[in-house]
């Protein structure tokens, strides 16, 4: 069985401000793009799979939150 993958929204001084379990996510990057559109507490989307961060996906500098 695979281990789900671990979205973990970040702030620019490294706060965490949600964490979301998934196991059905096909394209990671894509989940990771509609969290930071549904999250505006954090600034990039740390994605784990275990205990190996396989991505960092961050919000576009013209979508910051002001």
């Amino acid at each position: 069985m695979i281990s789900p993958l671990i979205f973990i929204g970040v702030t620019d001084d490294c706060r965490t401000t949600f964490v979301d379990l998934d196991i059905e996510t096909i394209d990671p990057v894509q989940r990771a793009n509609a969290l930071l559109a549904e999250h505006r507490s954090c600034d990039e989307i740390e994605v784990w799979r275990d205990d190996i961060r396989i991505a960092v996906i961050a919000r576009a500098p013209a979508d910051s939150p002001s």
